[in-house]
């Protein structure tokens, strides 16, 4: 749980950053767009080292892995968890997603106003 607080707090932070992406390549500034993707890479690598060591929480223990693996993967929409511990898992993992969503939104419109035709998502209308 703790370990997922701290990576909500990381992707909280990605998404403050991703604004701010926003903002420094709406005023053409390359120095600031440049120092702002490095900090966000940043950002983006310790998510993924919390998510590393959650998985190594239940590393040889095949019991733990197929819980952790259950409390991590599962539908947080469809689950609510059993424990008061369990519950909180889902909401963090709830407003996580959430976050996520709206840097991908945001990350859509960026690359798609930059790259056009070339953008990683395509000529798609947006969603």
């Amino acid at each position: 749980m703790v370990l997922l607080q701290r990576r909500y707090h990381v992707i909280r932070e990605i998404s403050k950053l991703s604004r701010e992406l926003s903002d420094a390549l709406s005023r053409n500034d390359e120095v600031s767009t440049s120092m702002i993707l490095q900090m966000r890479a940043e950002e983006m690598a310790k998510a993924d080292e919390c998510i590393h060591e959650i998985w190594q929480l239940a590393d040889e223990d095949e019991k733990a892995q197929r819980e952790l693996r259950l409390l991590i993967m599962s539908d947080f929409g469809k689950d609510t968890g059993e424990s008061p511990e369990e519950k909180k898992i889902y909401e963090i993992r709830r407003k996580t997603q959430e976050i996520i969503d709206e840097i991908r939104s945001l990350d859509q419109r960026l690359s798609r106003k930059l790259a056009g035709d070339r953008s990683y998502y395509g000529d798609q209308k947006q969603q």
